[in-house]
C-alpha cells in the first residue's frame, strides 16, 4: 500500500492540480494507493501518525504531494515508525529538501518511479526541543533550524497577503528574496548564547544562526555549502552583526556559497547544538515560524529511508 498526502494549497494550487494527474493514472489503482488532503496547518502530522498506527504492517511509503513544510509534518507524524519510507513530490516554494536530495523528476512521472522502482538513501535528520521541555516533545527536522534574520524573512513571507501578491506577480519563486528589503529595513541583532557539543560561546549581537542538515534553503541558496545529508554532525553558521549595506553582498554570495568568506561569518560543526536567549526570539524550521528562548538539537540519531523515484 502507497499512501499519498496532499497539500492542495502547496504550489498556490499546484499539488492539488498534481495530484488530480497522479489519480488518472492506472499505476494509481494498480499499486493500491490510498490518499488523504491536508485542510490545515498540523494536520499531515497527524494524517500520518494515524495511517502509520493502523496500516503499519503493510505501507510501502508514505509519498507527500506539496513542499518542505508538509514533508516536516509527516517525518514527525512518523516518528514512532522510522522503518517506513517517505517520498516527496515537491510543489512548495522551496523545495530544498529534494534539492538537496538530488531528485530532477516531477509530477506524475516522479510518481510512477517512487511507487513502481524506486530509488532508496538512508538520511540522517535532526531532533530538536524547544524550550526544555519534556523529551517526547522532541521533533525532527530534514532542512534547517535557523534564529536571527532568516526567520523573520520566512515569517514576513508567510503572511497570506505577501503571497497573494507574489502569486498574482508571479513570483512565487522568489518568495523569500523579494522579503529581504521591507524585513531588514527594522531588523536589530539579537543576544544569544550557542553551546556546540558542551563549548559555550556568546553572541551579543548576532544577524543569524542555522543549523543545518544540508547546504539549501529559501529556495536554492547555500547557507551552509559544506554540509551533507549523510553527516553525523550539523553544520552551524554563525553570521555576527554585519551592516545592512553589506547583507545586500551577502545575500547576492549565499547563493554560490561564497559567503562563509565573509569576516562576519564563522562555521563550525558539531553533532549537539543548544540556542538560548533571555527573551523570546522567532526562529524557523523546514521553513515553518515560530519563536523560543531555548533550542536543544541532535544530530546523528535518527535515520528515515527516502524513495528517489
Amino acid at each position: 500500500m502507497f499512501i499519498l498526502i496532499v497539500n492542495p494549497l502547496a504550489g498556490k494550487g499546484k499539488a492539488d492540480r498534481i495530484f488530480k494527474a497522479i489519480q488518472k493514472e492506472p499505476v494509481f489503482k494498480e499499486k493500491n494507493c490510498r490518499s488523504f488532503r491536508t485542510k490545515y496547518e498540523g494536520h499531515a502530522e497527524k494524517l500520518a501518525e494515524q495511517i502509520a498506527e493502523i496500516h503499519h504492517e503493510h505501507l510501502k511509503c508514505v509519498i507527500v504531494i506539496g513542499g518542505d513544510g508538509t514533508l516536516h509534518e509527516v517525518i514527525n507524524g512518523l516518528q514512532q515508525y522510522p522503518s517506513i519510507p517517505v517520498s516527496i513530490i515537491p510543489t512548495g516554494s522551496g523545495n530544498d529538501f529534494t534539492r538537496a536530495l538530488g531528485i530532477k523528476g516531477k509530477g506524475v512521472s516522479l510518481f510512477k518511479k517512487v511507487v513502481q522502482n524506486p530509488k532508496r538513501r538512508t538520511v540522517n535528520v535532526g531532533r530538536y526541543v524547544i524550550n526544555k521541555r519534556h523529551k517526547h516533545s522532541q521533533h525532527l527536522f530534514l532542512n534547517h533550524i535557523s534564529l536571527g534574520l532568516d526567520s523573520e524573512i520566512v515569517h514576513f513571507a508567510n503572511r497570506p497577503f505577501y503571497g497573494k501578491w507574489m502569486k498574482r506577480l508571479r513570483l512565487h519563486r522568489l518568495t523569500y528574496s523579494l522579503a529581504l528589503l521591507p524585513v531588514l529595513r527594522n531588523f536589530q541583532p539579537i543576544n544569544l548564547e550557542i553551546e556546540l557539543d558542551g563549548l559555550v560561546k556568546p553572541l551579543e549581537r548576532a544577524t543569524l544562526v542555522a543549523v543545518s542538515n544540508h547546504p539549501y534553503y529559501g529556495g536554492g541558496m547555500k547557507i551552509a555549502p559544506d554540509a551533507e545529508l549523510k553527516d553525523e554532525q550539523f553544520t552551524v553558521t554563525v553570521i555576527d552583526d554585519i551592516p545592512k549595506w553589506k547583507v545586500i553582498a551577502l545575500f547576492l554570495t549565499v547563493f554560490i556559497g561564497k559567503h562563509t568568506m565573509l569576516k562576519e561569518v564563522s562555521v563550525y560543526k558539531a553533532s549537539t547544538v543548544k540556542v538560548s536567549s533571555k527573551r523570546v526570539v522567532p526562529f524557523q524550521v523546514d521553513g515553518q515560524s515560530g519563536e523560543c528562548f531555548q533550542c536543544d538539537l541532535v544530530r546523528g540519531k535518527h535515520t528515515r529511508t527516502i524513495f528517489l523515484g
